[in-house]
């Protein structure tokens, strides 16, 4: 079928602007007055189209969504595109309020005439036209026609069988359509326009001919373990290089042999064969070939038999809970590949096929992960570049080849749990998969980490609550390390998450943005990314929060104000000017879900102006670092010497002034402290209660940021 049937105006159509609304604040949206945006897409088109079918079915009551539909696309005025782009044009009600012919079916499908186009026959369709009026209407008739790239048509490519028709009232008469596909050397979907005058109206209908680029039958059958056509199984083609590229096949569990015609090109070709689809551990053979070039008819067998077991174990675990195989290789259209996830590798065998990739882009990893106990498990990963997947695979951990991991879960609310896990970075491969168990906080959970192939790991902590009402784990806070981290065979590391004292964090991609001028609208935007919630141990990352506030300031003047805690979603529209801009931000979080920091105050003052290109702008915040435990507590009523740090603009050298106080009243009053050696010394507060802490610093340049953090922690 050809799609669209018609086209309508959705491009940058004026609409009421509902104030703070996702549309509203979203980044680079024009607002041409105010209380108005403007916005794309078929969410505005449909309401045209709507609108003008109730219009002609007001004037036509008695007709059904056949004589509507048809009396819109005859009526539509092309537009120069081709039929997939427009259909037969953008909707003109006025022209279909006096519309009395139109035309059965709506469009054509003319078919593919395949390659080779020397001894091709015409592809022949016939246009029929309905006349839903009283009297008989005589038709000009004529056609056009666009290749694949919107250029007219070679001469003659479409052709009417006839200049003229008489459609009988309320009765029919056809056309034949025909294309000539022997014309020309451009391959593709060419689109024909036929149109027919008289009576006072126009009848406009789009035609669809394919002229197939060389192609060829490629012939697949799967074989299963037993010999015999498999009867379970799943096959995908894809094309990457050439005519081929972006070409996608499926073939699923029809037994025997299927011919498919493919353009010439370049191709990965993945098949799996189950012995139980709904228990992959029974048998699960996966077939990759990743390099099939077709340059003539195929044929391509992906035999069961042909694979080999994996099997992949740590120190006294023989199988994963959950593991994963990818491979991965360098295409035309990117680099593209296939794998696995699965509880375990029980069952599953694996087998390459065709030619061994040579170009040195083919890489394959494998990851798993063995729950040890309530409270430790085994992560590990290997891999790297290869010529050909592997064709089964067997790796024994040992002990000495591993990392120690203790990760500290924190939690400053009662009843919660964690959900931890290393993820694996392998060079040059994606991140690997995570897995866990959910684990009571505050705790630690250990981790036996690989150390081999260059393997580093990013590790990633969810507090979660009581479950939801399909049982499900309810996410409260989400954080990870910034970067991954390398490990050492036989060596013990230690990373916390969730404790405080939380607070904003300033870094590679964290801070306050200025952007060039949009190419488009000229808009210029300045953009707060920066977790408010980091934690004390500076993973990125936030919980869920009860309100927040962001706001910026103008010389003084506000300028803008939404409830996003500087997540980088929701920026601001500033002016080419230079100018003096406060950008203050809140959050508070309840204390079921933390008790420690339980709002954060920041504010940062600088001068900007017009930019050439998105530039960090000199902000600076304070980080604070006291020994807390794993409920963010420290003894009550004790001296504690808390190592503080700058970050952001103000950083070494380019510091010029930072005042540190401390509340014990929840910010009623202040004590200024001061800083010595990188350090301030509090006294921790009474049982059960907590401290406040407000920095403000200054870099050399005069730019100036402020911090208050609430309840930071605790005494205990």
């Amino acid at each position: 079928a050809v799609k669209p049937d018609v086209t309508a105006p959705g491009v940058a159509i004026t609409a009421a602007a509902a104030p703070g609304s996702a549309l509203d604040t979203r980044p680079g949206t024009p607002h041409p007055a105010p209380g108005y945006l403007q916005i794309d897409g078929t969410s505005m088109a449909t309401p045209h189209v709507a609108g003008a079918a109730a219009i002609l079915k007001q004037r036509h009551p008695d007709w059904k969504s056949a004589e509507l539909k048809g009396a819109l696309v005859a009526s539509a005025e092309g537009g120069g595109h081709t039929a997939f782009q427009q259909g037969s044009g953008r909707v003109r009600v006025d022209r279909a309020l006096s519309q009395s012919v139109i035309a059965e079916p709506v469009s054509l499908n003319l078919g593919t005439a395949r390659w080779p186009h020397a001894d091709d026959r015409p592809l022949t369709g016939k246009v029929v036209y309905r006349n839903l009026g009283a009297d008989d209407v005589t038709l000009d008739l004529s056609v056009s026609g666009l290749d694949p790239a919107g250029k007219p048509a070679p001469a003659g490519f479409f052709a009417l069988g006839s200049p003229r028709l008489t459609v009988p009232a309320g009765g029919t008469a056809g056309v034949d359509l025909v294309a000539d596909t022997r014309i020309g050397d451009v391959d593709g979907a060419f689109s024909g326009y036929v149109t027919a005058t008289g009576a006072g109206q126009s009848v406009r209908t789009a035609a669809v001919a394919v002229r197939e680029a060389e192609s060829y039958d490629l012939t697949f059958r799967a074989v299963g373990r037993d010999g015999a056509d498999a009867r379970n199984f799943s096959s995908t083609l894809l094309g990457v290089g050439g005519p081929a590229a972006g070409f996608q096949a499926f073939v699923t569990d029809e037994p025997g042999a299927h011919t498919i015609r493919v353009p010439k090109g370049s191709y990965t070709f993945n098949t799996a064969v189950y012995q139980d689809p709904s228990d992959f551990g029974k048998g699960t053979d996966w077939i990759a070939r990743p390099k099939l070039d077709v340059t003539g008819d195929t044929t391509v067998v992906a035999d069961a038999r042909t694979t080999k077991p994996v099997t992949l174990t740590v120190p006294g675990i023989d199988g994963a809970d959950y593991a994963g195989t990818y491979y991965e290789r360098a295409t035309d259209i990117g680099r593209v590949g296939s794998g696995w996830v699965l509880r375990g590798f029980t069952g599953f065998r694996t087998a390459h096929a065709g030619p061994a990739v040579t170009d040195g882009s083919l890489l394959q990893t494998w990851d798993a992960h063995f729950l040890e106990d309530a409270t430790s498990q085994y992560a590990v990963a290997f891999g790297g570049k290869v010529s050909r997947v592997a064709t089964g695979y067997t790796k024994h951990v040992r002990a000495g080849e591993l990392a120690t991991l203790k990760v500290g879960l924190g939690a400053s609310a009662p009843g919660k749990s964690a959900l931890a896990s290393p993820y694996a970075h392998l060079p040059g491969a994606p991140e690997g998969n995570g897995f866990s168990a959910p684990q009571p906080t505050p705790g630690t959970r250990t981790f036996h980490v690989s150390t081999g192939d260059g393997v580093t790991w990013l590790t990633r902590f969810n507090q979660t609550g009581e479950p939801d009402e399909w049982g499900h784990p309810a996410f409260e806070g989400a954080y990870e390390m910034v970067r991954p981290k390398r490990y050492e065979a036989g060596g013990t590391y230690r990373e916390t998450f969730n404790t405080g004292v939380f607070g904003p964090l300033l870094g590679e991609g964290m801070g306050v943005f200025r952007t060039a001028p949009d190419p488009d609208t000229g808009e210029q935007r300045l953009v707060g990314a920066l977790p408010l919630l980091a934690d004390g141990e500076g993973h990125a990352g936030s919980t869920r929060y009860t309100s927040a506030t962001s706001t910026l300031y103008r010389d003084g003047v506000e300028v803008g104000r939404n409830d996003d805690p500087l997540s980088g979603s929701r920026p601001f529209t500033v002016d080419a000017a230079d100018a003096e801009y406060r950008l203050t931000a809140s959050v508070e979080r309840p204390a079921d879900v933390a008790a420690a920091s339980t709002r954060i105050d920041a504010g940062f003052t600088f001068r900007s102006k017009q930019v050439a290109a998105t530039t960090a702008l000199p902000v600076s915040t304070v980080r604070f670092a006291p020994p807390v435990d794993l409920a963010s507590r420290l003894p009550a009523g004790v001296p504690v010497l808390v190592p503080v740090t700058v970050q952001g603009a103000a950083a070494g050298g380019n510091l010029k002034a930072l005042a540190v106080s401390v509340s014990h009243d929840d910010g009623k009053s202040w004590k200024s402290v001061e800083v010595r050696g990188g350090r301030i010394s509090v006294k921790s507060p009474a049982k059960g209660g907590g401290i406040a802490l407000s920095a403000e610093v200054t870099d050399k340049q005069g730019n100036t940021s402020t911090l208050t953090i609430h309840n930071a922690w605790y005494g205990k």
